[in-house]
């Protein structure tokens, strides 16, 4: 379907939705990238470096079902 203009608005600001993840976890993972003065792009980045590389595996939770 067509996104909505406020889900329009919000990639323009950079503020996404990643599917699959609780709005609690995302919105709580960006505040504390704020707080530390980085960005939740770089913290997804570097998570999925860290993967990609085979230097961090994530341990079953739940979270992605």
């Amino acid at each position: 379907g067509t996104p909505s203009r406020a889900l329009v608005r919000m990639a323009i600001t950079g503020i996404y939705l990643v599917r699959g993840i609780p709005l609690d976890v995302q919105r709580t993972a960006r505040a504390r990238a704020v707080r530390e003065g980085t960005t939740l792009r770089r913290v997804l980045g570097y998570a999925m470096r860290e993967y990609a590389g085979g230097t961090w595996t994530p341990k079953p939770d739940g979270i992605h079902d």
